[in-house]
């Protein structure tokens, strides 16, 4: 007796239409992934949306022509890719090492200009009668773009020196650091050296958001990240720097954990988070396009800049300030709170640092356009922010006065002319704090042998 079996092409034909037309890369960043993985950007969207338009094809293809496909050849199929995942997965096995992956980084430049502890930096040593300064901060220490004996430890070291006073400066920092790396690196600094003077050295435009999302922007490398409990109080880190992830000794087990696991905890962390910030729908007066031409040109990868969840250079100056904006400088501001306590319980003052640029943000109140939606960008926004995250804190802001102060058009660092100047001027700004530490201390030895 011969059984007829129905024809599933039709139903599952349907089904690969919707599925196709479905899995848009919005659909995908709302359910699985952080925002900006997808959208907007210029591979992994074209590539997705020609998976999609395949899927479609197929699920056509199936509606149109109606292909015998019964549950027989569903079954057969389905043991055919389990057979093919396992020998694949064998053949991984054997075949393929994943590189390693660490929550967090150290320093881009070459091994030959690291200090110790694997910074961009001059070997760290000192005797008992020196001053030590140590620069704690991201890109701008690191200043890859600076030859290695003009980087700013070097400039700002000869500069104090010109009192007279044995000062050593020296290096802690790597690009895309925000509070969080820099107080874990800080920590691991002071277990083994001595620092009497830390001078962080902010970077407005990167800080705040560095220190919110549990990823960084290019690339989303994870990293160790804080957060602030139910009570306003710092806690963390998730994860120690260095630490490895995704590091499954199945190597396909690695590999799923390298595509789904981590983008799945970078999505939950950003969800936890606050309401960001609410663009408006229309905007009545001038409206500025800067922001949209760059944007379509890619200028500075402003593709980027994720203003939708404020992962971005541009939120700090937004108006009026978000819930997410405010547990970002409430996070921050207790981030840089630890890391004073931390070099104070080693006997060290802490010093916060800015270079004023104007490049950040917009000179002036303005409406700014991109895709659709309209942006209220507010100089003072920016420094009533970055007034709250500073207040009661040893700050100092040093304005550049050369003119052409860029490594490039598209490269906001400090070129080797912009940094000799910001560091002159702030070694000015730091001598007295020097010499009145110098002679505490002086007269502690002196009322010691007395």
């Amino acid at each position: 007796m011969t059984t007829h079996r129905r024809n599933l092409a039709a139903p599952i034909g349907l089904l690969a239409i919707a599925l196709g037309i479905a899995l848009s890369g919005r659909f995908l960043e709302w359910t699985i992934f952080p925002a900006g993985t997808i959208v907007g950007t210029d591979r992994r969207e074209p590539l997705l949306l020609l998976c999609r338009i395949a899927i479609v094809f197929v699920g056509l293809y199936m509606v149109v022509r109606r292909p015998r496909l019964t549950t027989v050849h569903l079954v057969v199929a389905a043991i055919g890719i389990a057979v093919g995942a396992f020998a694949g997965a064998l053949l991984l096995q054997v075949a393929y090492v994943p590189p390693p992956i660490t929550s967090g980084w150290k320093a881009f430049a070459p091994a030959k200009e690291w200090n110790q502890l694997g910074y961009r930096g001059h070997p760290i040593s000192y005797v008992d009668d020196d001053y030590t300064v140590l620069l704690l901060g991201d890109s701008q220490v690191e200043a890859m773009a600076i030859p290695y004996d003009d980087m700013p430890e070097r400039r700002l070291e000869s500069y104090l020196a010109t009192t007279g006073e044995k000062v050593r400066v020296f290096s802690i920092g790597a690009g895309g650091y925000g509070q969080d790396q820099e107080l874990l690196a800080l920590e691991r600094y002071l277990a083994k050296y001595r620092a009497d003077l830390v001078v962080l050295w902010q970077t407005p435009g990167n800080d705040i958001w560095n220190n919110l999302f549990k990823t960084h922007m290019s690339g989303n490398n994870p990293k160790p990240t804080y957060w602030l409990d139910d009570a306003g109080h710092l806690a963390g880190p998730n994860e120690g720097l260095g630490q490895p992830l995704a590091n499954s000794p199945i190597v396909a087990g690695a590999i799923w954990q390298r595509v789904f696991g981590l983008p799945w905890q970078d999505k939950r962390w950003e969800r936890r988070l606050p309401q960001p910030y609410t663009p408006l729908d229309k905007a009545d007066g001038p409206i500025h396009r800067e922001w949209q031409e760059r944007w379509d040109k890619n200028i500075g990868r402003m593709r980027d800049e994720n203003l939708d969840t404020e992962k971005s250079h541009l939120a700090v100056g937004l108006r009026p300030r978000s819930p997410r904006m405010q547990y970002a400088l409430d996070l921050t501001r207790a981030l840089t709170r630890r890391l004073q306590e931390l070099v104070a319980s080693h006997g060290g003052k802490l010093v916060t640092f800015q270079v004023d640029t104007d490049d950040s943000i917009p000179k002036a109140d303005g409406i700014y356009l991109l895709n659709g939606k309209y942006y209220r960008v507010s100089k003072d926004q920016y420094e009533a922010n970055w007034a709250y995250v500073n207040a009661g804190f040893d700050t100092e802001l040093v304005r550049t006065t050369v003119k052409d102060w860029r490594v490039g058009p598209e490269d906001g660092h400090l070129n080797a002319r912009a940094d000799d100047q910001v560091m002159r001027d702030l070694s000015e700004r730091l001598k007295p704090r020097i010499a009145a530490a110098r002679s505490a201390h002086s007269r502690m030895r002196k009322g010691d042998s007395e």
